[in-house]
């Protein structure tokens, strides 16, 4: 409890003085150096250097948004692979937008679902199949983007080669423990990480929160801080295992009654 109001009263001095931060880059068009907003100052600096506003905002959210799987994964259970796969897949369905960026995964995952059949009958090593399964998947994503150009289904014009390369290296992990372990855990873990993916990108997506990260840095690093120190600390039962614990917390209950 110390620890926590401790944590409160910092983000209590820091807003504050981000409020001051914004109030004078409101008036000035610039954020005058103060102590307690550093970063913030920091930030106004680079960008009239020509550093751009959308990549030091997104570098702000990152971490944003891997808090938000961590307080996924360890308070309502739902989990994928790992931390950074979620929010690299966030970041690239932010580029393509949710809708287009799930159906360009989808498909992406059937060329490499396919081509794994294909080439699995050539019984080679593992890294030459590898290679020739990105050549598949390399010209079967440039032939969906040339008739979906056509179809309009997704607007091919928001696609970069980077939310490409994140989706295949999704693609590889769901192969590899298609692989290892199965195909039903295979696709939990796959969807897991598509689900944290989608909140991910809808938080980034929200309307004015990269003007909101630039202005108001110091409070975003803090809350970052301290919800992963609660969280990382949290040791009560995930949403996701009330029913599965269910019995158990009922004997329990009745216990301490009598």
């Amino acid at each position: 409890m110390r620890k926590t109001a401790l944590l409160f009263l910092a983000w209590l001095f820091v807003n504050v003085g981000s409020v001051n931060a914004q109030e004078t880059m409101e008036t000035s068009g610039r954020v005058v150096f103060k102590f307690w907003n550093g970063i913030s100052y920091l930030i106004s600096q680079a960008v009239s250097r020509g550093v751009p506003e959308n990549t030091v905002a997104l570098l702000l959210l990152l971490p944003l948004v891997a808090t938000l799987v961590s307080v996924i994964h360890y308070v309502i259970g739902f989990s994928g692979y790992g931390i950074f796969m979620p929010t690299m897949m966030a970041v690239a369905l932010l580029a393509t937008g949710v809708g287009s960026g799930l159906i360009l995964f989808a498909v992406i995952l059937a060329i490499t679902l396919l081509s794994n059949l294909l080439v699995k009958k050539l019984k080679l090593h593992f890294w030459p199949a590898r290679s020739i399964t990105l050549l598949f998947v390399s010209m079967g994503t440039f032939a969906a983007m040339v008739v979906t150009s056509y179809i309009k289904i997704v607007d091919v014009g928001k696609i970069s080669i980077f939310p490409i390369l994140f989706m295949i290296l999704l693609t590889e992990e769901f192969a590899r423990t298609q692989l290892i372990k199965s195909k039903k855990e295979a696709v939990r873990l796959t969807t897991g990480t598509l689900v944290l993916a989608v909140a991910g990108a809808m938080v980034m997506g929200v309307e004015g929160i990269e003007e909101m990260v630039l202005k108001r840095a110091e409070i975003v690093i803090l809350v970052v801080v301290a919800t992963n120190i609660l969280v990382g600390r949290y040791g009560g039962i995930r949403f996701t295992e009330i029913k599965r614990f269910k019995g158990a917390i009922r004997k329990k209950e009745k216990s301490s009654v009598h």
